[in-house]
């Protein structure tokens, strides 16, 4: 059985694993849903964990046996654009941390013109800070200026 798992089954199992912790922070943590208010900060996360440990279980089940897994090059930058969200994060908080990553994904990858850039990166942020803060009351971390 282990000599039929390959870096996709690991992949999966790894997200699987992302997604209960996310639908269990969601649930309980969090607070999924106010009898008097209706959703609550953990609806989207239980959602979307839910749905992730759903898909990942069944791409699993497909990817056992199957030997050929191609790395791209290509790939790394998004491994790399993650961990620059994750440093971000830690120095000025998520949501800041998202808007300069979308400035830099639609500049330097998508090769946006400056105007289209700011315009997506202001409507997304605003969307983010809308429904996920504003709305849902979604406690995000601030990052060292936080502490300031």
């Amino acid at each position: 059985m282990l000599r039929k798992l390959n870096w996709r089954c690991v992949l999966f199992i790894a997200t699987a694993i992302l997604g209960i912790i996310w639908a269990v922070l969601g649930f309980g943590t969090y607070g999924f849903w106010s009898e008097a208010e209706g959703p609550g900060a953990g609806f989207f996360p239980a959602i979307v964990g839910c749905a992730l440990v759903f898909f990942s279980v069944v791409e699993f089940i497909k990817s056992i046996g199957k030997y050929e897994v191609k790395f791209d090059k290509e790939a790394l930058f998004i491994v790399a654009s993650v961990a620059l969200i994750l440093v971000l994060n830690f120095l000025v908080g998520l949501l800041l941390a998202l808007l300069i990553y979308y400035v830099i994904w639609l500049k330097c990858v998508e090769k946006y013109p400056w105007k289209k850039v700011i315009l997506i990166t202001l409507f997304y942020g605003a969307i983010m800070y809308g429904i996920f803060s504003a709305w849902l009351q979604v406690p995000f971390p601030t990052g060292l200026i936080g502490l300031i």
